[in-house]
């Protein structure tokens, strides 16, 4: 630039003495215009740099608002929605996307500043600075995205927990009505007792007795017909009516625990007064009818 001031300055002089014609004023105007195209030139260049230090500028601050929402979703609490999961992802390919874009532009300001001398070489701190940002906001987003994936990680983990604990007391729920019914047809299988009245003849027919007439009569316990008995629950089970006017009870149970009572027609009932006494001894009762 000087010299373009000072091959100026001369040109005057030299014009001022009518020395237009002279070589050494025309040397004086090639010089002049050779640096006015320089300069030209130069400031072409500058502005064309500019315009892309300009543009990665533009970028970056939009790169700053994206990581201010991305670290609010880092800070928030409990699982993130299915729609700010996409929009997480969403700022994250755009993120790449310019860092991407603003990488191409340095290189290519590198590559134009690495030889470039005078105004232009002058934009190389403000490279530098673009340079150690772009470092910067590559480490940032590498680091919100981590943070995230381990976030959602910790609640998968959470939430894997959260089922296997379920899936836990699902099972000892599963266990406890097992456990319930175990006890409850244990229970129905101790409290259960079958009773038979019938004729001799009958009884006999069915092999619940034998002997009778010159032998005295027996209950067969293990060769009678299980499926003429009636079953019952012993805890119910109050009073039998035999529907005859005689019975006679052949099958072993506690004095005290039962009697025998007749109805208005005559007709008889046994009648249970303790019911834990009188099956104390077995589960069958028999009753001869005559």
């Amino acid at each position: 630039m000087k010299k373009l001031i000072y091959g100026c300055l001369s040109l005057c002089l030299l014009a001022s003495c009518n020395v237009k014609e002279s070589k050494e004023y025309k040397d004086l105007q090639a010089q002049r215009d050779s640096l006015l195209q320089k300069n030209s030139s130069e400031a072409s260049e500058i502005t064309e740099l500019m315009g892309i230090v300009n543009e990665v500028e533009d970028n970056f601050n939009e790169i700053k608002e994206a990581e201010q929402y991305l670290t609010l979703q880092t800070q928030t609490k409990g699982e993130l929605s299915k729609d700010t999961k996409a929009r997480i992802n969403e700022n994250f390919n755009m993120v790449k996307e310019i860092l991407k874009k603003n990488k191409e532009n340095l290189d290519k300001l590198n590559k134009r500043l690495g030889s470039s001398k005078g105004e232009v070489s002058g934009l190389k701190k403000t490279l530098e600075r673009l340079n150690k940002e772009l470092e910067e906001r590559s480490s940032t987003i590498l680091q919100l995205q981590n943070t995230l994936a381990q976030k959602d990680q910790e609640i998968a983990n959470l939430n894997l927990n959260v089922d296997n604990l379920s899936r836990k007391v699902d099972d000892l729920a599963q266990t406890n009505t097992n456990q319930a019914g175990k006890i409850s047809e244990q229970d129905k299988a101790l409290n259960t007792a079958y009773y038979v009245f019938g004729t001799s003849k009958e009884l006999k027919e069915h092999k619940i007795i034998s002997g009778g007439f010159l032998s005295s009569t027996k209950v067969l316990k293990d060769a009678f017909d299980k499926n003429y008995f009636i079953k019952v629950d012993i805890r119910d089970l109050k009073e039998v009516p035999v529907y005859a006017k005689k019975a006679k009870l052949l099958s072993t149970h506690p004095e005290g625990s039962y009697e025998f009572a007749k109805d208005k027609n005559g007709e008889i009932t046994l009648r249970i007064n303790d019911y834990k006494s009188f099956w104390s001894l077995g589960q069958f009762l028999v009753i001869q009818v005559n």
